[in-house]
């Protein structure tokens, strides 16, 4: 009975540490495996806690929001809003996420919804979707993006 409690315990912490880099988006795949140098003096913005910079991706992505959490902690996500991916599209110019002034909101100005910046989670607005998460690894020099 113990064993079976434990293995109850266990499947249920594990549900709940899923990754969201790993939940469901209805955007497209983007292969995405950029490396920067986020204390550089190209990446300034980057250089303190609470900072972000814009990358350029590979098509179809919008582009990637990268935010410095902590001196050793990033997250970057897709600057295509889930919600309603192919909206505010004229020919090959479409609407793209951006960073609010307080830095702790990403927002879309076609539908209208705003994200989290520290874990991409919808706050209000119409999606129901988190924001496409990237996975990061930062060696204390170099940070990996990818997919």
């Amino acid at each position: 009975m113990k064993s079976l409690r434990s293995i109850s315990l266990f499947l249920l912490l594990f549900t709940f540490s899923t990754c969201q880099k790993d939940a469901y988006t209805p955007l497209p795949h983007v292969d995405v495996n950029i490396q920067i140098l986020p204390n550089s003096t190209q990446y300034l913005d980057l250089n303190a806690v609470g900072g972000f910079v814009y990358l350029t991706a590979n098509y179809p992505s919008r582009g990637i929001i990268v935010y410095r959490i902590s001196p050793s902690d990033f997250v970057a996500f897709e600057r295509t809003c889930p919600h309603d991916p192919d909206a505010c599209c004229e020919g090959t110019q479409c609407a793209r996420l951006v960073v609010d002034d307080s830095r702790l909101t990403i927002s879309d100005s076609c539908c209208g919804s705003v994200y989290l910046i520290l874990d991409g989670s919808n706050v209000s607005g119409p999606s129901n979707y988190p924001l496409k998460q990237y996975h990061v690894s930062f060696d204390g020099t170099l940070l990996h993006i990818y997919d």
